[in-house]
């Protein structure tokens, strides 16, 4: 996760594009030194894929928050599909590989929650974080699964969860605006 918020903070910023390239091609090339020399050579040929996608799909988002929260949710609902019907090491790094895309969810969805907000800000700010249910109650539940049924199965309520991640990034942050605007 570390590694997508670094390259995330750099890609969501308002820093010359020139340095901001630099920056998102240098972040994950010493990342992924800093881990082979810590844990292993052998690790990082099968963590760079995950990386070369996070570089890439940055390039998609193209420094907008609705628009890489959105790539990047549906992102983690591939690897975690794949998770759930591969098994084994795939399995394993498609799981490790999800947290690298979960990286920019909550800056992203932050900073949409509280656009437009104007003067209430800050009170908006306080609602939003005690408003936090999903790290409460979607592990108890993924927990109950993985012991009803399987580990694998589980991760079907994460899926779910990303998936109106997904929503949000591509229209959900609006509709809000759309009924206050209106109504």
């Amino acid at each position: 996760m570390l590694i997508g918020r670094f390259m995330g903070a750099v890609e969501l910023s308002d820093m010359a594009p020139g340095k901001k390239r630099l920056l998102l091609s240098a972040i994950p090339i010493a990342a992924c030194m800093l881990l082979g020399a810590l844990r292993g050579w052998a690790l990082v040929p099968m963590y760079l894929p995950f990386v070369a996608l996070c570089w890439i799909l940055f390039q998609f988002g193209k420094s907008l928050a609705a628009r890489t929260l959105t790539i990047f949710s549906l992102t983690v609902v591939a690897l975690l599909v794949t998770a759930i019907i591969a098994g084994g090491k795939l399995a394993m790094w498609c799981v490790v590989g999800a947290g690298l895309f979960t990286s920019i969810g909550w800056s992203n969805t932050f900073s949409l929650a509280i656009e437009g907000v104007g003067i209430y800000k800050s009170q908006a700010s306080s609602l939003l974080v005690m408003a936090i249910l999903g790290g409460a109650i979607l592990p108890p539940l993924q927990g109950y699964i993985a012991d009803r049924w399987n580990l694998q199965v589980s991760y079907i309520i994460p899926v779910i969860a990303y998936a109106y991640v997904a929503f949000y990034g591509w229209k959900g942050h609006k509709i809000g605006r759309h009924f206050s605007a209106s109504g």
